[in-house]
């Protein structure tokens, strides 16, 4: 490892990881957009797809698109938990970053079945850097394997 990110710049990049996970599901998409630069990129590979299924561009995006999931979500009853335990963080500069992040996802629908279902698995391969309001996502590359239609869990 070298010394181009402070023990501060590593703790920083994992909250920024953690926020990621807590932001979303608590559906506060405001605040989840805020961890992303303003030209950020967000690409969703599902299923072992070479292709992205989804593409993300901007903040704007970001906060959309979780708006949009999020209100399904609590329409519906469904509580999500992103579940990132494992991060590797490579140092670039000591501005930028990429990182390797472990992801499950669980989903639970109290009404219908209130025992946690894992439902996704994989890797964000992301790109942090600097900003002067700290560590933000610059892209995001999720890579996950699973079911991503509610009915397919809960009918």
């Amino acid at each position: 490892m070298s010394n181009l990110l402070s023990a501060a710049d590593r703790s920083a990049i994992l909250e920024l990881v953690a926020a990621y996970s807590f932001r979303w599901d608590a559906a506060e998409a405001d605040e989840f957009s805020q961890l992303f630069t303003e030209d950020t990129e967000c690409n969703f590979y599902l299923n072992g797809e070479s292709d992205p299924s989804t593409e993300l561009r901007g903040r704007d995006s970001m906060r959309e698109a979780a708006n949009v999931r999020a209100g399904y979500f609590k329409k519906i009853g469904l509580i999500t938990k992103h579940l990132m335990p494992n991060t590797v963080i490579t140092e670039i500069d000591a501005r930028t970053a990429s990182l390797r992040t472990h992801a499950l996802i669980t989903w639970q629908m109290l009404a219908k079945q209130p025992l946690p279902q894992p439902v996704q698995a994989g890797y964000y391969d992301s790109l942090v850097v600097l900003t002067l309001d700290g560590w933000k996502f610059k892209r995001r590359d999720i890579r996950l394997n699973g079911v991503f239609k509610v009915k397919a869990v809960y009918g």
